[in-house]
């Protein structure tokens, strides 16, 4: 009886013993840290589309804000701030920096590698230095590029089909990247465009630059999808629907989105920023509005809108 006793005593003592260890296991163990995530941008809000799509990605490869991850957003409201929140966001430390558009993109880089960095934009990463090459960037810059040399030209083109009596073209100059703004003036050329460059980097510069009375002299005007000019959409598009004015618009940033998210992703995982390639865009999607030419007067050629992936037309409410 005695000995029963000191055994079942044991056995108590073994799993009260077993208890304990695993309780002072558990707190020993650290719980998951979250990774941060840093955007920098020069535009106004996180609801852009290229944003919603980012987060959206995120959620697709396993992401939960708030539990392994948390994006946190630098809007700089226009150019003039973006610098000294890339220096912020490197006090404050960050596991990736998202750099939306030229400008965050140069000043990221300016302000140090002491994080890798995710860049969107239209520029030519190897001619600012940010790389070695494309395929092989060599450093803490990785990303992809929404305008390249040869696809930047596209959009003159389709004004050309869009206005053929068209002599003079506003190009909306944020952030264009000399590169592309050589093969502009090369395809202008051929196509017997003028090109008048438009400074825009602020809504003050937008209700100055694109007032009515301040396109007189253009026949259409061309909108590159900079991050810049996404933050001033609201702005830019009525003054030049005001102006009654064809327009090519180039902010269907959002197909960038799931290249950005994936690339955090494998950099977040381990991957090294200077062993992955600079996406490049290989197509440019055609959207045709017809209910902004319909309003404007302008008859689109039917070999424009038979081309586009998408047409926007008028609603039946609104009719």
């Amino acid at each position: 009886m005695m000995k029963a006793k000191l055994q079942r005593r044991s056995a108590i003592a073994a799993i009260l013993g077993a208890a304990f260890a695993a309780r002072g296991a558990a707190a020993q163990q650290t719980p998951a840290r979250i990774r941060r995530v840093a955007i920098l941008s020069p535009g106004t809000t996180e609801t852009r589309p290229i944003f919603v799509a980012f987060r959206t990605r995120l959620r697709e490869l396993g992401y939960v804000e708030g539990r392994e991850i948390a994006l946190t957003f630098h809007l700089a409201h226009g150019a003039e701030r973006v610098p000294a929140l890339a220096q912020e966001i490197l006090r404050q430390g960050a596991d990736v920096a998202v750099a939306d558009g030229r400008g965050a993109a140069v000043a990221m880089h300016a302000a140090g590698c002491s994080i890798p960095i995710v860049a969107v934009g239209g520029f030519d990463p190897v001619a600012l230095g940010f790389a070695k090459s494309i395929a092989r960037p060599g450093g803490c810059m990785t990303g992809a590029m929404t305008i390249s040399d040869v696809l930047a030209p596209k959009p003159l083109e389709f004004l050309r089909e869009m206005v053929p009596t068209a002599r003079r073209i506003g190009v909306v100059l944020a952030g264009i990247a000399e590169g592309n703004r050589g093969a502009l003036d090369e395809r202008a050329a051929t196509l017997g465009f003028a090109l008048r460059y438009i400074p825009v980097k602020t809504p003050e510069d937008a209700a100055r630059e694109l007032a009515p009375a301040a396109l007189g002299d253009v026949d259409g005007l061309l909108v590159p999808g900079e991050a810049i000019m996404a933050g001033l959409s609201a702005v830019v598009a009525p003054l030049i629907n005001a102006a009654r004015k064809p327009a090519i618009y180039g902010d269907r940033d959002y197909v960038s989105a799931g290249g950005l998210a994936v690339y955090v992703d494998r950099i977040l995982k381990g991957a090294n920023p200077g062993e992955l390639p600079f996406e490049l865009p290989t197509r440019i999607e055609l959207v045709v509005n017809l209910k902004v030419a319909q309003a404007l007067g302008l008859s689109l050629p039917q070999s424009i809108v038979a081309r586009a992936e998408e047409v926007i037309e008028w609603s039946r409410d609104e009719v």
